[in-house]
């Protein structure tokens, strides 16, 4: 019976030292992936800015009611509705011409 008993115990414990030994293994791979999983993460909430950006400025883009606004951002026609100012220096030398929306 203490032969049995001893003989089991001795095979536990190189049970034990096996499991062991396979987990001083595993974590530093598990380390590893766990920075990994870090980097993604803070890669992931950036792009999950920039597809915010991207989506305020395709949902702007698309917008009827900003279409007027929008044209006039990107060329250089004015609405013929908008009166023009000319800014004029103290000594009249230089003027500055610039659209402004009529009420």
């Amino acid at each position: 019976m203490a032969l049995e008993v001893s003989v089991k115990t001795v095979v536990n414990l190189a049970i034990a030292a096996a499991a062991v030994s396979a987990l001083m293994q595993l974590l530093p791979h598990h380390r590893l992936q766990q920075e990994k999983l870090r980097e993604i993460r803070t890669e992931v909430k950036q792009m999950e800015g920039r597809v915010n950006l991207l989506q305020a400025q395709f949902s702007r883009n698309f917008d009827p009611h900003q279409a007027k606004s929008i044209m006039q951002q990107q060329g250089y026609r004015f609405d013929p509705n908008q009166r023009q100012i000319v800014l004029m220096n103290q000594d009249k030398t230089e003027e500055v011409a610039q659209p402004e929306s009529s009420p």
